[in-house]
């Protein structure tokens, strides 16, 4: 531990009378903070204090963000420098690898996922012998060159790519980064496996780090209510994770829709990778809720529609904007089944919780002027753990609705 480091004073305190400590989340807000001694550096560790001078923890400091400080460390015995992070990561991947249960499909997965392995800012992705990671704070981006070391070590990968194109960066004032990289050379495209299908995946330009992981267990069971002979609509589709499931539980035909004409090119190469070449199955390049309402005025209809949407809300502020936007394009939807259809429908935004979202589906199914009912509960997989003392981390969300 250096002899000394900065320290931040916060306005409250974090201990109980019984001198037990309350549940601190991770993120300490810049309103929240009383004083700042000295002139720590972006992405510099401070030693954080509560209003009373007792010991609240270590964290990574962020002068232009909102978000000033986000704890790495509770224990006033654990300073988190390289060693500490060192180990973090070995745990982190421990807890990954093998996948346990209904993940175990998967040559893919989450081995590190910011606060719920206590370390924010930090995610990393295992897509066969490569990993992927975004450094998406100041803190873990001064340290990119360390952590790719620990990561390759814990893991056995061959290389890792920096993937840190994202928007968050840029409240931390941080640029988009894609040109770190460290180990071997990283293929153009690689092969990954699930749920014994193939996908392909380009590290160094498919959305977020690759592939969305995170949908993995869901995809199959979603698959699982899939019937021989049934229409499926696959919206926001990507690369066609979802359709290749649907076509190998037996659906009869796939109408894929997505805003990137590349990934739907992908997504075609996926079927032939995947021997499907016979799938009965066409393509649509647009915005979701114009073709939705094309669809509708064209009287099409399907037995089963994924809805698989982008991140609507990625703050708290969007959250009014967000929710009109799922309604819209789940009432869209629900215009579109066939009697007794299905809809599997996702919301990936950590600013609507699972409650909120189901009550959105609620007004889209009464201005459909139709009944739902939900016959499965959707959520993210063990490699995305959620955080008791961040919420937040509970991400995922989705159900699944029958007309009746």
């Amino acid at each position: 531990m250096p002899s000394q480091t900065p320290v931040v004073k916060l306005q409250r305190t974090f201990f109980k009378k019984d001198g037990s400590r309350k549940i601190v989340h991770p993120w300490i807000f810049t309103s929240s903070i009383k004083s700042v001694e000295g002139t720590p550096e972006a992405g510099a560790i401070v030693t954080v204090h509560d209003a009373a001078g007792s010991f609240v923890g270590y964290g990574h400091f962020s002068p232009e963000s909102s978000i000033r400080i986000r704890l790495l460390s509770t224990d006033r015995g654990k300073y988190p420098d390289a060693e500490w992070f060192r180990q973090k990561i070995r745990k982190a991947v421990a807890h990954r690898i093998p996948l346990p249960g209904k993940s175990i499909c998967s040559d893919s997965c989450r081995l590190v996922f910011g606060e719920s392995d206590g370390l924010p800012g930090l995610v990393i992705d295992k897509y066969g012998k490569y990993l992927a990671a975004q450094f998406l704070t100041c803190g873990m981006d001064r340290m990119k060159s360390e952590i790719a070391e620990f990561a390759i070590e814990a893991s056995g990968a061959d290389a890792l790519i920096d993937r840190s194109d994202c928007e968050l960066r840029k409240l931390e004032g941080l640029s988009d980064s894609k040109a770190f990289s460290s180990g071997a050379a990283i293929p153009p495209d690689l092969l990954i496996s699930e749920n014994n299908f193939k996908f392909k995946v380009s590290l160094a330009e498919g959305q977020k780090t690759g592939f969305f992981l995170d949908q993995r267990d869901n995809r199959r069971a979603a698959a699982s209510f899939i019937r021989p002979g049934m229409s499926v609509l696959d919206c926001f589709s990507y690369t066609g994770a979802f359709s290749i499931n649907a076509a190998g539980a037996g659906a009869e035909s796939l109408t894929l829709l997505d805003e990137s004409q590349p990934a739907l090119d992908i997504a075609e190469e996926n079927f032939k990778i995947n021997g499907m070449e016979s799938a009965k199955r066409e393509y649509f390049n647009g915005s979701a809720f114009k073709v939705l309402r094309e669809f509708r005025d064209r009287n099409m209809s399907f037995d089963f529609i994924i809805l698989d949407p982008p991140k609507f809300a990625p703050t708290k502020a969007s959250i009014d904007r967000a929710s009109r936007a799922y309604k819209d394009v789940n009432l869209l939807a629900m215009k579109l089944l066939k009697p007794e259809g299905l809809v599997a429908t996702f919301s990936c935004s950590s600013g609507i919780d699972r409650a909120k979202f189901r009550e959105i589906l609620c007004w889209a199914a009464e201005d459909s002027g139709k009944d739902f009912q939900i016959v499965h509960s959707f959520t993210q997989p063990c490699d995305h753990p959620v955080a008791l003392n961040f919420p937040e981390s509970e991400y995922l969300k989705g159900f699944l609705l029958r007309l009746v």
